[in-house]
């Protein structure tokens, strides 16, 4: 996907190899011990080779590409890249984006120019404050653009019924899915609901909601396999947004004040649960324990909410308090500023 973005774009690009530690996440086990579990040692060994490949190609596109900074997203996949800098001494910048950094930038945090990060500096204890820089996650400027009225217009719905926006990322999640699909009936009854279900389950749904017979009030709910374009229309109208808890569901909803629930992934996404944990702290947003999401949680929870304008308004407020529409400009201006003053004259021939 990367690649056809970014060539679209007009920009240079390069792919690497690079390997994804798998770690035992169980509690009080060793260091060792998360990585050297027997059900994942065998292809955590295959990846440490790939990182080192990763590093050895990444010297090579360093060298060619001549950069005066690097700025580096975070994952996997940004680990050859840093320790390739690192090796060559180009400056480079990180951001971290949730709450519970991952194993890549807390190694690239110790020789990285600054640190960029998604939520309030004091979040982030494990990492040098004096490096840190508080500029958000960035998001589409469609979505500060769009208009509400547009986006009722747009998925035909009712102004004068509240809107639900149901998503589990572009891949979908089949348990909330499966809820939602459980709790149309009422739902349905006095909300409207739009659902990015994921490329693969939305035709898994419609077969079920066939299977259910004919259900009233069916043609207020909007399910979808994915969102691009329209998402910002589906923000725009919403009056409440349900989602798992990563950055980009917590950014867009703080950027346009919408009350949230987060339904956090409990068992391959520990940053997602720290995401929910600190903003249902801060009273920015309603969890639901994933193993505890049931049709009548969710219905409770959505109902307690719309039914409540104070109660909606203050999870609004709260969670526009994480709202940083400038991310991306601040996000530049940084990695720009962190390029060296002056750079060593090229020898002839360099591009």
């Amino acid at each position: 996907m990367e690649a056809r973005i970014v060539a679209a774009s007009g920009i240079r690009f390069a792919a690497i190899k690079a390997g994804k530690f798998r770690r035992d996440q169980r509690a009080g086990i060793s260091l060792v011990s998360k990585f050297t579990n027997p059900a994942t040692l065998g292809l955590n060994a295959k990846d440490l080779v790939r990182v080192g490949q990763g590093v050895v190609a990444s010297l090579k596109i360093i060298r060619s590409f001549k950069p005066d900074v690097i700025f580096l997203k975070g994952g996997f996949v940004c680990l050859p890249v840093g320790l390739a800098a690192r090796f060559l001494r180009v400056p480079y910048v990180i951001h971290e984006s949730d709450v519970s950094p991952g194993l890549a930038n807390r190694i690239l945090s110790r020789w990285a120019k600054k640190i960029a990060v998604g939520f309030p500096t004091k979040s982030y204890p494990g990492f040098e404050s004096e490096r840190l820089v508080y500029v958000g996650n960035p998001i589409r400027p469609e979505i500060l653009n769009a208009h509400r009225l547009e986006g009722l217009a747009a998925f035909k719905l009712d102004d004068k019924l509240p809107v639900i926006l149901v998503t589990g990322g572009s891949q979908g999640a089949a348990e909330i899915n499966d809820v939602v699909l459980n709790a149309l009936p009422q739902l349905l009854e006095r909300f409207q609901v739009i659902h990015q279900t994921g490329e693969g389950e939305l035709a898994r749904i419609k077969f079920e909601l066939s299977r259910q017979g004919v259900m009233p009030n069916l043609k207020r709910y909007h399910p979808y396999a994915f969102l691009m374009k329209e998402m910002p229309l589906a923000l725009a109208a919403a009056d409440i947004i349900i989602g798992r808890a990563g950055v980009g569901t917590i950014s867009d909803s703080a950027a346009l004040r919408k009350p949230t629930v987060l339904i956090p992934n409990n068992q391959m996404a520990a940053h997602q649960i720290a995401n929910a944990r600190m903003l249902a702290r801060m009273g920015a947003v309603r969890v639901i324990d994933n193993a505890k999401l049931t049709p009548e949680r969710l219905v409770g929870e959505v109902s307690r909410i719309l039914d409540n304008p104070v109660e909606a308004a203050s999870l609004a407020k709260a969670i526009g308090e994480f709202a940083r529409p400038e991310a991306a400009k601040d996000l530049a201006r940084l990695v720009v500023a962190s390029a060296p003053a002056s750079k060593p004259e090229r020898a002839a021939g360099d591009e």
